[in-house]
């Protein structure tokens, strides 16, 4: 009578509090990506969404919930390809009904952009950006500097001459 009964239970917890977990590829777009993702009823989800850079660049990604509904996010971390930390974002949940998250780290490779938390309403989901900018080497600001010292070299020695 017991089994019975606790498999009633569980089968209603499941139906009233649903769980969500999906890996999923960012969308490319301009100068980065973007992702999404939607559900209905009261749920928490735990997301993996993958993307990638192409040499060292600057990461700023941003999520943000569905207004209609009550909204928290727990966690927004950069992982990489082994889903290790490589680095944590802000979870701002300063309003009930939408909440902001956003992360900033220059890397290069294959990541997952993290995103946990739960929502309460009919349908809910949140969508968000990764934007990525080249991040100059050491080497191009060395030969930037060498470059503008040879200019002032040239421009004094012009100064002088004409003097």
């Amino acid at each position: 009578m017991k089994k019975p009964l606790l498999m009633l239970a569980l089968g209603l917890s499941t139906i009233l509090n649903s769980a969500y977990a999906a890996t999923y590829d960012a969308t490319p777009s301009g100068d980065g990506y973007q992702f999404s993702s939607s559900f209905s009823g009261d749920t928490s989800f735990n997301d993996y969404i993958r993307f990638s850079t192409e040499g060292p660049q600057s990461i700023i990604a941003s999520v943000s919930g569905s207004s209609g509904t009550t909204f928290t996010f727990t966690t927004f971390n950069l992982l990489d390809l082994d889903k290790n930390l490589v680095a944590t974002g802000s979870v701002l949940n300063g309003s009930p009904k939408i909440s902001f998250g956003f992360l900033e780290s220059a890397q290069y490779g294959n990541f997952y952009l993290h995103v946990v938390g739960s929502s309460v309403g009919a349908t809910a989901g949140y969508n968000g950006t990764i934007t990525t900018t080249l991040v100059p080497e050491p080497g191009s600001y060395a030969l930037m500097l060498a470059g503008l010292g040879l200019i002032g070299v040239i421009a004094r020695k012009k100064v002088r001459e004409t003097v």
